[in-house]
């Protein structure tokens, strides 16, 4: 009998159990599915968003006219990618190229807003260049200070010593000769064994060293 007491408590303790917390149980199994399938849902989304921007993009591209260093129909279309696909590395693309282009028309601004449109982005595969190359476009336009807080704020060390030669130049525009140095000789430091002719030029210019390859 108490075998058959225990049982029924059991059965009962169950029941209050279900009563009690049921519907807390179905609901988190509802969400944990539809959680999966929305994943698989925003996954399957963003790849249909990239191989669209893709296909944008090759069309754009396409656009460009061999020669001319104006193509408006790029420029259109690499817009309606930077509006339409905007997280996309495409977007970036698009934007880092209308970027050179305006570099070769001597549209400086135009081309500033471009690659800090790219860092605005946070693009983890573009930022840096995109960095970078900002900074080479504000030193074009003079805008020292600009250049070199621009260049500051790389830290990859990919581009480190790309941007420490920036700073070095703006520096040396501002004709603060003994910081440009030390700007070159960190350049030279943090350069990984790659040639750079503008950097070579300002180390003999201050006679010193190249960095030795190890």
């Amino acid at each position: 009998m108490a075998q058959y007491e225990t049982e029924e408590q059991q059965v009962e303790a169950i029941k209050q159990f279900w009563k009690e917390n049921g519907t807390a149980i179905i609901l988190g199994a509802v969400i944990g599915f539809g959680g999966l399938f929305g994943w698989n849902y925003y996954k399957d989304y963003k790849q249909q968003q990239a191989e669209k921007a893709s296909q944008n993009y090759a069309a754009a591209l396409q656009s460009i006219q061999a020669g001319q260093t104006e193509n408006p129909e790029f420029v259109k279309q690499a817009e309606a990618i930077k509006a339409d696909f905007s997280d996309t590395s495409y977007a970036a693309l698009s934007a880092l190229k209308l970027a050179q282009q305006y570099v070769e028309q001597n549209k400086l601004t135009e081309a500033a807003e471009q690659l800090a449109w790219v860092v605005d982005q946070s693009n983890d595969t573009f930022e840096s260049v995109a960095t970078l190359r900002l900074a080479r476009v504000q030193l074009q336009q003079a805008e020292y200070d600009k250049a070199i807080s621009t260049a500051a704020s790389i830290s990859e060390d990919a581009y480190k010593s790309s941007a420490l030669l920036v700073k070095g130049e703006a520096l040396l525009a501002q004709e603060k000769i003994e910081d440009a140095k030390n700007a070159f000789i960190e350049a030279r430091d943090a350069a990984e064994n790659v040639s750079n002719p503008l950097l070579a030029m300002r180390l003999a210019e201050f006679g010193i060293n190249e960095k030795q390859v190890k």
